[in-house]
């Protein structure tokens, strides 16, 4: 595990977790169009097919600011990240990105057994699937390998081992 998540625990399974720094962009909108680039006036969230992979949504955290962003950014120490802005700088956030930038749903293995499960490596954009993802968690969680066994296709793509003699995970070539 990188520092994101903290050091691993005896025995337990490295998750191949790296925190990432990728910048924020809000665009102003014009004075007097605010209302135009928002969610009830149909503007839509977006986002490119290509390298590098650019998204954006409409007015929401800022009534008068478009946001945009590159997805991806450099390696991180998250100790280390400055906090907090000066006017006119960039703003930045964190991301935990696995190799494939898939999540990581298992349990955590090692002394720990199925006793503790783990969730990790969302990317950015983990909390568009909250509901889901808590419900496997809490499925594993209350089910232990039970659940696993049960619900393997749907738990597969996101176990650690995965990486295990493969340190891509789920990469795919396109």
């Amino acid at each position: 595990m990188k520092k994101f998540l903290g050091p691993p625990l005896n025995g337990c399974v490295i998750l191949p977790i790296q925190p990432i720094e990728t910048t924020v962009f809000y665009w102003k909108i014009k004075q007097g169009k605010e209302i135009d680039f928002t969610i009830g006036a149909g503007f839509p969230s977006f986002a490119s097919c290509g390298e590098p992979y650019i998204y954006g949504t409409p007015a929401l955290e800022f009534p008068d600011l478009i946001k945009i962003m590159v997805h991806g950014g450099a390696e991180c120490d998250p100790d280390k990240r400055t906090w907090g802005a000066a006017e006119g700088t960039p703003k930045s956030c964190l991301y935990s990105m696995t190799p494939d930038k898939d999540y990581i749903i298992d349990f955590l293995g090692g002394e720990f057994t199925e006793d503790v499960v783990v969730a990790g490596g969302f990317s950015g954009h983990g909390f568009k699937m909250a509901p889901v993802v808590g419900r496997m968690l809490v499925d594993l969680a209350i089910g232990g390998a039970a659940a696993a066994v049960q619900r393997d296709e749907e738990f597969k793509h996101f176990k650690v081992g995965r990486f295990e003699g493969n340190p891509g995970g789920n990469v795919k070539t396109f």
